[in-house]
């Protein structure tokens, strides 16, 4: 084997590797951990910085195990491979630039909301603030109450997210896909 089909071959396997690697870890493991330890001002901090670089290598990744795909998957199943490539990109595309940016906008909004609300998203009074401090609101009222304002950030925030969810979800999905065309050709023989 010529050394720049090695090159080509160890470039391929290594994106793979670790493309589905982070994609795993990030969505099943690591995220959700996560979520479940950490105060949620604390996990929206820590997510608010790893979304971007994860959704940036998914994207950088996915373009690499296009540009050194096998010959032989090109040419053998032309319409399988590049529809799985082809899915990662665009859903790594867009999840990079338009619904994590929209999903963090949402949340930056929803942050602001519920300093002006004096209540957390989901109504809650928010321990040492009274209540609509902007607004001069008052400080005994422990009802829950979500404003609006904060009930629309909180429906524009649930659909960003779940759409980013989703394009991450076919991110994936695709990955395991392409692992799959891509093991067809390992011969243990």
């Amino acid at each position: 084997m010529p050394l720049i089909s090695t090159v080509y071959a160890a470039s391929h396997l290594l994106s793979y590797s670790f493309l589905f690697g982070t994609q795993i870890w990030h969505s099943f493991i690591g995220g959700i951990i996560s979520f479940r330890v950490l105060p949620r001002a604390y996990f929206s901090a820590l997510q608010r910085r790893l979304f971007p670089i994860y959704f940036s290598l998914q994207l950088i990744l996915s373009l690499a195990l296009l540009l050194t795909t096998p010959t032989s998957l090109k040419q053998l199943q032309p319409s399988k491979t590049y529809g799985f490539l082809l899915t990662v990109l665009a859903t790594s595309f867009l999840n990079a630039v338009v619904a994590g940016p929209f999903t963090t906008r949402t949340m930056d909004k929803r942050k602001e909301q519920e300093v002006f609300d004096g209540r957390s998203y989901d109504g809650r009074k928010l321990p040492g603030v009274t209540e609509g401090a902007e607004r001069g609101g008052d400080k005994e009222n422990e009802e829950v109450r979500v404003s609006d304002e904060m009930r629309t950030l909180n429906k524009k925030f649930g659909m960003w997210h779940g759409i980013s969810s989703l394009f991450n979800l076919g991110s994936v999905v695709g990955t395991i896909g392409y692992g799959v065309l891509l093991a067809d050709k390992i011969n243990f023989d």
